[in-house]
């Protein structure tokens, strides 16, 4: 019977007496079972929960760098609105510009016509048309697409003489009048604008001078062809500043004003040929290609 038991001794005092009891080997046998099992058990939770504390901090850590990343996402989304707001503001403004823009060669091009007498003839036997100022303000109509086509119209009346070829009053119109040498009646193929000797003369289209130099009883002349079947002759000038062969733009000077050659006077003796056929110069003078340049 001993042998199933276990006898435990407990120390009482410092004399040395002592009192015991004895225990049950297999009910100790049991508790520390239990123990065993219960601290298992304990240890096997405790594994599960630090486990499950572990995968909510790594579910916390990615849910924080998820939301990072939409704070940059919804960063960059703002700034990409902003950047369009810029960008439609500008192409408002652009189209604006270009409105503006095309209104002025439109004024430009029909001034033009009326004061140098081109008429613009009907064509056409139908379809889709709107009139001038419809299309500067139709939000269909690509008025980029359009400026071509004005711009080269534009480049057109460059090489159309128009503009005084310099300043001074006209003292002899185009047309029949008295030789002011001989008093023979004559056609006069040109107009005479005279000033003082000096006074710059300007090319009135740009072109390419095909003659500079001696021209008999016009003196020292220029001859511009411009293109377009213009061409411009400039005579009496005192000197000649641009050579044969050279290009030249409106408004740039080819000579100064003179008295050279039959002349009784320091003047301008200005002519245009248009298809080999000389014209009456007056109603290209007073037209101005000045707003295109604004």
């Amino acid at each position: 019977m001993k042998r199933d038991r276990l006898q435990v001794i407990v120390i009482k005092d410092e004399l040395g007496n002592y009192s015991g009891f004895t225990v049950s080997k297999k009910l100790l046998a049991i508790v520390l079972t239990l123990f065993l099992g219960t601290f298992i058990l304990l240890a096997v939770f405790s594994g599960i929960s630090l486990k499950e504390h572990f995968k909510r901090e790594e579910e916390k850590k990615e849910l924080i760098k998820r939301l990072e990343l939409l704070e940059e996402e919804l960063k960059e989304l703002s700034s990409q609105n902003s950047r369009l707001k810029k960008q439609v503001a500008e192409l408002e403004r652009e189209k604006k510009e270009t409105v503006e823009e095309l209104a002025k060669r439109i004024e430009t091009i029909n001034s033009i016509m009326k004061r140098v007498g081109i008429k613009v003839e009907s064509s056409g036997k139908g379809g889709t048309a709107v009139p001038v100022e419809k299309v500067l303000t139709d939000p269909e109509i690509d008025l980029k697409e359009l400026i071509p086509g004005v711009d080269s119209l534009i480049e057109n009346l460059k090489s159309t003489p128009v503009g005084y070829p310099t300043t001074g009053r006209i003292t002899s119109d185009f047309g029949l009048r008295r030789n002011p040498i001989t008093g023979a009646l004559e056609f006069h193929l040109g107009i005479d604008i005279a000033n003082r000797w000096g006074t710059p003369v300007r090319a009135t289209a740009e072109g390419k001078v095909i003659k500079a130099g001696w021209c008999g009883l016009l003196g020292r002349c220029v001859e511009i062809e411009h293109g377009n079947g213009f061409k411009t002759f400039y005579g009496h000038l005192a000197k000649v500043v641009v050579h044969r062969g050279q290009k030249v733009e409106r408004g740039m000077i080819i000579g100064i004003m003179g008295s050279t050659g039959r002349s009784t006077g320091p003047h301008l003796h200005y002519a245009i040929k248009y298809k080999g056929k000389i014209v009456n110069p007056e109603p290209f003078l007073e037209v101005s290609l000045d707003k295109e340049k604004k």
